[in-house]
């Protein structure tokens, strides 16, 4: 079956925000790409805002699988290569809303409300994990330093596309950008994991 044409709409406006950023695009670009009319695009998305809505809410749905991972200390190496390789596909599939929030602006209240709570779970997690890696001797940092590092790791992938975008004028993200934002966060903590943990992430914990 043919795509509709909201869902075509949906997946150009994507692939052209991503690439040139929210405010380079115009729906008449947007029109162009699908090939219908802008008073077409209008009766499905009356404006660039709606559009953004739209993909927020299917970015929902990717984070609400990744934070249904589950962990244990005996689990903990899996989980986490899990959960990084989820969290940067995230990034990566919807580039745009991590990057140029300065631009298409705040949510709604309604979405950002649950786009704190996704944050407030995020962090919780990143604890989790940390923690489970200590009890399982993969980690060695005092307990009173895994709320900042959690905060320092989610700061480092969340921001990661607006960081290269002001610093080095990356627009679009590739792999090798991706991976790097991997690495970075990595940086953070892995003087503190044995040799084997960072092995295990090296080998599984990148996309």
């Amino acid at each position: 079956m043919a795509p509709k044409t909201k869902e075509k709409i949906l997946t150009a406006s994507l692939r052209l925000f991503n690439e040139n950023g929210y405010d380079a695009v115009t729906t008449a670009r947007i029109s162009e790409e699908v090939g219908i009319s802008e008073g077409n695009l209008w009766y499905h998305f009356r404006t660039k805002r709606d559009l953004v809505s739209a993909h927020q809410l299917a970015l929902f749905v990717l984070i609400d699988r990744r934070l249904a991972i589950s962990s244990s200390p005996e689990s903990v190496l899996e989980s986490y290569a899990q959960f990084n390789r989820m969290v940067f596909e995230e990034v990566w599939t919807y580039q745009y809303l991590y990057r140029d929030q300065a631009e298409y602006g705040r949510a709604s209240p309604e979405l950002e409300d649950r786009v704190h709570r996704i944050y407030e779970m995020t962090t919780d997690m990143l604890i989790r994990f940390f923690r489970h890696m200590i009890e399982a001797r993969h980690l060695d940092m005092p307990e009173d330093e895994l709320a900042p590092l959690a905060d320092n790791t989610w700061m480092v992938i969340r921001y990661w596309p607006s960081f290269l975008r002001e610093t080095r004028r990356v627009v679009r993200l590739d792999k090798a950008a991706l991976n790097a934002g991997i690495r970075h966060h990595f940086a953070l903590f892995e003087t503190h994991l044995t040799k084997a943990a960072r092995q295990y992430f090296e080998k599984n914990a990148y996309v």
